[in-house]
């Protein structure tokens, strides 16, 4: 349950966007998240975003009403979305820890 840095996870997050598309990734950072299209297409970059955090680290985080309407710059939506994702692993590992002093 190790999440990757923060400058790993931007990148891939970026990587993610831009897939598919003609975007820079240093001019999407700046783009606003809401201009990269209806709430389903920022579902779906959020989706893939998971499915590499899941194949390449084994953990994942949730993806919410508030990820994904985030008001403001993409930069602000890679920023909750780490937290999300941070907040997760603590949670698990602070589970992991007490059911192993459990046993």
């Amino acid at each position: 349950m190790k999440r990757p840095e923060f400058n790993v996870f931007r990148e891939m997050f970026l990587d993610c966007l831009c897939r598919g598309t003609e975007l820079d990734p240093a001019a999407a950072a700046e783009k606003k998240w809401a201009d990269m299209g209806e709430q389903a297409d920022r579902r779906k970059i959020l989706e893939s975003v998971n499915k590499r955090l899941k194949k390449e680290y084994g953990v994942e985080f949730d993806i919410n009403h508030r990820l994904l309407s985030v008001d403001g710059p993409v930069e602000s939506a890679i920023i909750q979305t780490f937290h999300e994702l941070s907040t997760i692993n603590i949670m698990e590992r602070i589970n992991a820890k007490i059911k192993a002093r459990m046993n």
